[in-house]
């Protein structure tokens, strides 16, 4: 497979996605909100969610990816990449005393240690499983290993630009396992051979943390231009570094960093905008009609970035990048109380899968008539559990790759 991601609303071919597991049962009333949780899902019926969404991308020829498969299958084939992964888990979480007994495939089968990796491990299965007694461990709770149930929010880990991908750093620890998973399987497995990670890979040590970003802070407006929002999770220094290498790679021209507040309910930048076809846009509009300024990052002929504030709007620049004026879809058909009510539940979060033709939540009632009477196709989905972790059909993929016009024509 070739990656390539030119913009946001072309054919959608493959992606990449985590169907939600066991991790989702380590979820308690006591740490749910550590874990950056609402409620507690319903694991059966929150797969059973899952799999009606990938039949939904499926039945319109969108192959889909598993990282749960993927890794396995790296697990079992290749032992330096297994041993890296293992070892860089370990240690980032404080406990590298135990990554040879993980090796150990006595005690930790493949398919144990799959497990373990998204679902974590207690001292009392360490015990049960080793038999021996567990070391000290930086985890809370009963954990040396903790569970990671956001891994089926695909999209923040890492995003394709282009025919390259960022490898992402998140901003809360609960989460730096999945990125740590994903860029494992896109360096290594071999349907990604000769694939680039051109920012954040194994090898670039001064891309991590302190500089965060997600994925869903980072739209692919065009092949010259990004959006990337300066939220909670991304820090504007990152995007400025992001940006330095973007240009050096030829990746894009220009990047606009757009300001969201920094609240749970907004937490990136594709929970209040999303594009779903040439010049046509949904957004939430308590948000977006508000933002005071918007930095706008190109390179000078030094080969420096330059930072300014743009005079243009949101609207406008869009309006620029598109070619023409953007159409706007405003998320509760614009009004303010529905609008509320259905940006808590992903209204906002759409996937396009191909131009004008939507996926989102089927409870989004309003944003789907204001969608379709902009002659948008939605494909609806059951999102009753899948919601609860705050994450649309947006934030469930990972796009690998879009046909773009240029190809549609060979």
């Amino acid at each position: 497979m070739k990656f390539n991601i030119i913009n946001e609303y072309d054919p959608l071919e493959c992606v990449m996605v985590h169907r939600p597991g066991d991790e989702i049962e380590r979820l308690t009333h006591n740490n749910m909100e550590r874990f950056l949780f609402e409620d507690i899902p319903f694991l059966k019926r929150m797969q059973e969610e899952h799999d009606e969404f990938c039949d939904a991308m499926r039945s319109r020829g969108i192959s889909v990816f598993y990282l749960e498969k993927m890794l396995l299958e790296l697990l079992g084939t290749h032992a330096a990449a297994k041993q890296s992964l293992i070892e860089t888990v370990c240690r980032v979480e404080g406990v590298p005393a135990i990554a040879q007994e993980l090796l150990n495939t006595q005690h930790f089968p493949d398919e144990s240690l799959l497990q373990l990796l998204f679902a974590g491990l207690t001292t009392s299965e360490y015990q049960k499983k080793t038999g021996r007694r567990s070391p000290p461990s930086p985890a809370k709770e009963d954990y040396i290993l903790e569970p990671i149930p956001n891994a089926y929010f695909s999209r923040d880990p890492a995003v394709v630009v282009g025919p390259t991908v960022i490898s992402c750093k998140m901003h809360y620890f609960e989460r730096v396992r999945e990125t740590i998973l994903t860029r494992s399987v896109l360096e290594h497995h071999p349907e990604f051979a000769g694939q680039t990670i051109t920012y954040g890979g194994s090898r670039s040590p001064t891309e991590d943390r302190p500089f965060t970003i997600e994925g869903g802070d980072v739209i692919v407006l065009s092949r010259d231009a990004l959006l990337i929002g300066a939220s909670e999770r991304t820090r504007s220094e990152t995007i400025e570094v992001l940006a330095k290498k973007a240009f050096d790679e030829g990746h894009v021209k220009r990047v606009y960093e757009i300001p969201i507040p920094t609240e749970r309910t907004f937490m990136h930048l594709d929970t209040v905008l999303t594009i779903v076809d040439h010049g046509v846009v949904v957004w939430f509009p308590g948000v977006m009609e508000h933002i005071k300024y918007i930095h706008h990052l190109e390179e000078d002929d030094s080969g420096q970035v330059v930072r300014k504030k743009d005079s243009r709007n949101l609207e406008q620049i869009l309006s620029d990048e598109f070619g023409k004026q953007v159409e706007i879809v405003r998320t509760g058909g614009g009004d303010e109380h529905f609008a509320s009510r259905e940006q808590r539940t992903d209204g906002t979060n759409t996937l396009a899968l191909a131009p004008r033709v939507a996926c989102t939540y089927e409870r989004n009632t309003r944003t789907i008539a204001a969608m379709e009477k902009a002659g948008i196709e939605c494909i609806s989905i059951i999102g009753s559990e899948l919601v609860r972790g705050l994450g649309g059909p947006r934030c469930m993929t990972m796009p690998l790759r879009r046909r773009s016009a240029d190809e549609a024509t060979v």
